[in-house]
């Protein structure tokens, strides 16, 4: 323990001085929050191919791919039943199904099984909304519990497979 004596002046000063730091150190905090990017998602260069195609050749699938971009988690899932899609778009189930089939089988989302209603998880080499460190999440984050034995072979399942077999089936650059 330290004791100081202090004319006024000299504590005044020091108030300052302490005054000043702490100013520093709030503006400087103000500065990092306002370097976080929150509410973004982007989308990488390296398929826009793939977003041209769809767009042009599947308009309704890429109204529910951006529908799922727009509601997804900052770990690229959305959980959702057939219902919300069918509310939302004001189509039929089997109109959403194959639309969503049109996006799983060409990469762009996963479907998953989750009892009755689906996650789907947006493909993390097109579209993401974190850090890229944390791109390795990008599958779940504890929020949404999926079953094994419903989604035998999501694990095997390669989205980049299916982009390059699109590529290579259109001819997209």
């Amino acid at each position: 323990k330290i004791t100081l004596e202090l004319t006024k002046n000299e504590f005044n000063k020091l108030q300052k001085l302490l005054e000043f730091e702490k100013n520093e150190e709030e503006k400087h905090k103000q500065k990092e929050e306002e370097k976080k990017n929150y509410n973004f998602i982007q989308l990488y260069r390296d398929h826009m191919s793939e977003m041209r195609w769809l767009m042009t050749n599947h308009q309704f699938a890429s109204s529910i791919l951006f529908f799922i971009i727009e509601h997804m988690d900052n770990r690229n899932a959305l959980a959702c039943s057939y219902s919300v899609f069918e509310d939302y778009f004001e189509k039929h189930k089997t109109t959403i199904y194959r639309n969503l089939k049109i996006l799983e089988d060409n990469g762009f989302i996963s479907i998953l099984k989750m009892g009755t209603s689906n996650v789907y998880v947006v493909n993390e080499d097109l579209a993401w909304t974190d850090s890229n460190d944390k791109k390795r999440f990008a599958k779940y984050d504890g929020k949404i519990l999926v079953s094994k034995k419903e989604n035998k072979d999501y694990q095997y399942q390669s989205q980049f497979d299916r982009f390059k077999a699109l590529r290579e089936r259109e001819g997209l650059k």
